[in-house]
């Protein structure tokens, strides 16, 4: 095929459904790997004839399908036998639903209420969904609020008060055409996300805003379909509403951050500029060894340690060890490179697991005393950097 054929990452997520964050996810942990790589400026290319691969991922990743069994999917040559795979997921899902099920019916029988109606827990239609409309000609960058507030949620874990730098306690916004990247950090640790953005923006802007006021806005944002995000000079405006609707209305200058009423809000902008926090991430080495596990079973490992750091001992043969003294329990993993002993604080690795997106984690590790990738994709994408610790101590590296 010739290069020309070739598509770039980004025509390509177009084309599958996938973001360019995700597709370099899959890339990494052996899932798709492009078709070629230029080796001077390390752009990815991808064949038309992946476009079906990519699809199915993305279909399999909606119903939550681990990674190692969406790699199962994808080498099962026999369609009934791959079809069986995910009938067998599904009916995982199934029981999974009906213990919640189960669980929430016990709730409300103690508080002496009827059980949940047959569509308590569904999901909202196809048919539910307010339809796309043309984006607005200005600054405002418009995302559906429920995934806003749940990526404010993960990335405010990255920040801290510090009265000597105020802005520690902000998280930084990036409006690009077709996303809004958030990133806080608190110099030891730093998160952030990618989210497709539900319609594009035709102006790229920068802000860096108050986490309080972000987590003060969040129970306001999931009960809101869609929001406009415009940047001012003293905040960030969120204004809920369809597109058409509100075209033209611009943020008010002044105010402080609070609710001006149910359609509403506003949160104040930082005094001091944001970190360089992509310099930083471009100063790190290249990653020595990548793992990928379930985060469920590491979470489940980080909960049940009594210790405040906890020892991962990842062997290349596949599996990874978390060890708490001398308890060693094993986790199946996907392991490529050689491999490492490596301690973190509980609390800095479980914030950035907890923080995840999917049933699955990437960690790229370089060193065992150099910050730790841990990463995540589904529709958006999350990175967090956390560095590791002496085993003797619950204090991160400083």
């Amino acid at each position: 095929m010739s290069e020309s054929e070739l598509l770039t990452i980004g025509a390509f997520a177009r084309t599958c459904g996938l973001s360019a964050s995700a597709l370099r996810f899959y890339a990494d942990a052996g899932v798709l790997v492009p078709a070629a790589v230029d080796e001077i400026t390390g752009y990815r290319y991808y064949a038309p004839d992946q476009t079906d691969t990519a699809q199915l991922i993305h279909h399999l990743r909606a119903v939550d399908m681990p990674l190692p069994a969406v790699v199962a999917v994808l080498a099962e040559h026999d369609p009934a036998r791959a079809a069986e795979l995910v009938d067998a997921h599904l009916a995982d899902l199934d029981r999974q639903l009906q213990a919640v099920r189960s669980a929430a019916d016990a709730a409300r029988a103690a508080m002496h209420v009827g059980p949940l109606p047959a569509t308590g827990l569904a999901s909202a239609t196809g048919a539910d969904r307010k339809t796309d409309v043309e984006p607005l000609a200005d600054s405002a960058v418009w995302m559906r609020g429920p995934m806003l507030a749940a990526a404010v949620d993960q990335i405010a874990t990255a920040t801290v008060i510090d009265p000597d730098m105020p802005v520690l306690n902000s998280i930084h916004l990036e409006a690009r055409a077709q996303e809004l990247i958030l990133t806080a950090t608190d110099r030891y640790r730093l998160a952030t996300r990618s989210l497709r953005t539900a319609h594009a923006t035709t102006k790229e802007w920068t802000a860096t805003v108050d986490a309080d006021d972000l987590r003060a806005a969040a129970s306001w944002l999931r009960r809101q379909h869609t929001v406009a995000i415009r940047p001012g000079s003293t905040h960030v405006e969120l204004t809920s509403g369809d597109p058409a609707e509100t075209a033209g209305t611009t943020p008010a200058e002044n105010g402080r951050a609070d609710a001006l009423g149910p359609d509403r809000r506003r949160c104040r902008n930082a005094a001091d500029d944001f970190p360089d926090y992509r310099a930083m991430l471009a100063a790190l080495p290249a990653v020595v060894t990548r793992v990928v596990l379930n985060r469920t079973e590491l979470l489940d490992a980080l909960e049940r340690t009594g210790s405040p750091t906890i020892t991962l001992r990842i062997d290349p043969a596949g599996e990874v060890r978390t060890a708490e003294g001398k308890v060693a329990p094993r986790h199946p993993a996907t392991v490529t490179g050689p491999g490492m002993t490596i301690h973190f604080a509980v609390i800095t690795l479980y914030t950035a697991v907890a923080g995840a997106v999917g049933p699955d984690v990437m960690l790229d590790l370089i060193a065992p005393d150099l910050p730790a990738r841990i990463r995540s994709a589904a529709d958006g994408d999350q990175l967090t950097l956390a560095m590791p610790c002496r085993p003797d101590t619950e204090e991160t590296s400083r």
